[in-house]
């Protein structure tokens, strides 16, 4: 078996999570690693925050290694593109026709809904902050 070590977990592919935070003195971005419990760096710009985070992890993981503390793995989940979601009626109906006035399926409706609500471009699927940053 592996020795899991700094190099080992270094490898390993770590959820990078990206957001905007606003404390009231103006927005500022804050890069995380999704499995790490406060791991996490905050830049000026996406390109910053994004840029210091792989160094933030190995910090992390080294100051757990050297504590003795367990060290989580990322979970690898399958996602289909397909969910079965309850809904009350009335948002049923709702997004039925808000779909409906935008001449789109509900399917499409409710796929562009949650893009723009998790900061996604549907059209793109990557975040609406990084999208234009790389071009």
């Amino acid at each position: 078996m592996k020795e899991k070590n700094l190099e080992y977990f270094a490898k390993l592919p770590y959820t990078i999570i990206l957001e905007v935070w606003d404390d009231g003195d103006g927005p500022y971005y804050v890069a995380r690693v999704a499995e790490l419990p406060h791991c996490m760096i905050h830049g000026s710009t996406p390109q910053e925050a994004i840029a210091e985070i792989e160094e933030v992890k190995l910090d992390w993981i080294k100051s757990n290694l050297a504590r003795g503390l367990k060290i989580p793995e990322p979970v690898r989940t399958r996602c289909s593109g397909q969910i079965r979601l309850r809904i009350p009626p009335s948002l049923h109906k709702s997004l039925s026709d808000k779909a409906m006035l935008e001449g789109v399926s509900l399917n499409q409706y409710m796929t562009s809904a949650l893009a723009m609500a998790v900061g996604m471009d549907a059209r793109e699927n990557q975040p609406n902050e990084l999208a234009g940053a790389e071009k």
